[in-house]
């Protein structure tokens, strides 16, 4: 299996040979009893071959399975400082070091340049039983492994909770540096890559696709004056009827978010008073904002190759107050930059010949999405009680119900429809509940993971930077020379 030969060293036999040779010390009287048991010893000698030869063969034939299990554990963490505890812990647990008798050393463990190759090798001593009449007491057994970090094409969506809850116990400055940490172990020492690229979709309760995309919203969207003195930042509703499927702009277009002023509609004024904007892009933590893009996050960032422009994206991230968690239209996003529906449409730093097709040869789809808590609008102090979203206010009814725990359960019934969708595209999902206490919101979460292993449950924004790392080590593809 490996480009190095795994061999065990066995005594020469020619050598063997040449000790059985018996001098021609007996006269013609000699005792035939004497000549009988002089023969016994090359007899004896022959059958400790046979029998130390199979024991050799047994105790490398393990070497080698304990050598594989400790490289292919090794190399999940080639780049971290835990790979040599990683290879001696696996090797150590699939052999004992008495094994069959013999002296069983620990590997040695040797990472090449740029963390691309991680070679093993492996020795031991076998007592010999038989042959020792022949003066060869041991048999050294030597193995030898070698694995390559190789990357298939990969197409990820980072699809990350930005709500304003994420500023509690530094969550959002965890998460900066867990998405570093995951970016940095898939593009290794390399800054810019053929075969890798990454998409970054912050969401709230709405999720922002650029304001550079009029052309893809629908002529019934508000106008530019609606926004006045304030621009359109980019956020879209959600597509009635189309939320959990990946339809392309031209044919389901997008109505443009604008959260209308409530000034003068309610005594002692209402939840987003302006004309006077105080809602800006640089978000601090105050629900006391107001704007026509209230609750709107940093645009999405579409597929890139560079690993300086998705960490710059990744650094700016910061919470983004009012409106609530929409976590259904964030994955919807993150499908949005992975489906083959929208090639071309994306533009820099997406090349026109991407996304990729599904199924294209060496090559995944998978997505990272996050959240800090269930879908739900935010329930403002002042009037009218819970904020403008995606899905318009609570009080409109887009979903079938004016009650905020049956929206959440047809919110996350959508969601389960999309995560299923997207599974059977073969996108594979990874999910991640942060200090979340429902079992509702986790079993949804888990559920919609492509495997119940694929979803995390991090009790404390420190530990969410191992979950990144752990799920940045399972996605870099490794396999044994051949």
């Amino acid at each position: 299996m490996s480009a190095v030969p795994r061999t065990f060293k066995s005594w020469p036999i020619l050598e063997l040979a040449s000790r059985l040779k018996l001098r021609r010390t007996l006269g013609r009287s000699g005792n035939i009893a004497t000549m009988a048991a002089l023969m016994s010893v090359p007899l004896i000698g022959a059958a400790g071959l046979s029998v130390d030869g199979v024991r050799a063969y047994m105790l490398h034939n393990r070497m080698v399975s304990a050598l594989d299990a400790a490289a292919l554990a090794g190399g999940r963490v080639l780049s971290t400082a835990n790979v040599e505890a990683d290879v001696r812990m696996y090797f150590n647990a699939n052999i004992p070091a008495d094994y069959l008798g013999a002296t069983v050393g620990s590997p040695k463990v040797t990472v090449g340049a740029n963390d691309e190759t991680l070679t093993l090798s492996a020795s031991a001593t076998l007592p010999t039983t038989f042959a020792r009449v022949l003066g060869f007491d041991t048999i050294p057994v030597s193995v030898t492994n070698r694995i390559r970090r190789t990357v298939r094409g990969m197409e990820l969506a980072l699809v990350l909770d930005v709500t304003g809850s994420m500023w509690g116990s530094n969550k959002i400055g965890q998460l900066r540096s867990s998405a570093t940490d995951l970016v940095n172990i898939l593009f290794g020492p390399n800054e810019q890559s053929q075969t890798l690229w990454i998409s970054l979709v912050p969401y709230t309760a709405t999720v922002n696709l650029g304001p550079t995309r009029r052309n893809w919203l629908t002529a019934s969207s508000p106008d530019a004056s609606a926004y006045a003195p304030d621009t359109w930042r980019g956020c879209v509703e959600a597509r009635p009827n189309n939320d959990a499927s990946d339809l392309p702009p031209s044919s389901a277009p997008f109505t443009a978010f604008l959260y209308k002023s409530t000034l003068g509609l309610y005594p002692g004024g209402g939840d987003n008073d302006w004309p006077a904007i105080t809602d800006s892009t640089n978000y601090v933590d105050t629900n006391d904002r107001a704007g026509p893009n209230l609750g709107c996050g940093p645009p999405l960032t579409s597929l890139t190759n560079k690993r300086a422009d998705i960490l710059s994206k990744i650094a700016t991230l910061k919470g983004v107050n009012r409106g609530g968690t929409m976590a259904n239209l964030g994955l919807q996003a993150g499908w949005f930059t992975l489906s083959p529906q929208w090639r071309g449409l994306w533009g820099d730093p997406t090349p026109a010949g991407m996304p990729l097709d599904y199924g294209t040869a060496d090559t995944d789809k998978a997505v990272v999405l996050l959240t800090d808590g269930s879908n739900e609008w935010y329930d403002h102090a002042k009037q009218p009680s819970y904020d403008y979203t995606a899905y318009g206010r609570l009080s409109e009814g887009r979903l079938g119900t004016t009650t905020g725990g049956q929206a959440t359960s047809r919110i996350n019934s959508r969601m389960t429809d999309l995560c299923t969708a997207m599974k059977a595209k073969k996108i594979t999902i990874y999910t991640i509940t942060l200090m979340v206490t429902s079992n509702t919101t986790k079993d949804l979460y888990r559920s919609c993971a492509s495997q119940p292993s694929y979803y995390f449950n991090s009790p404390s924004a420190t530990e969410l930077r191992g979950i990144f790392q752990q799920i940045g080590s399972q996605l870099s593809n490794l396999r044994i020379e051949q």
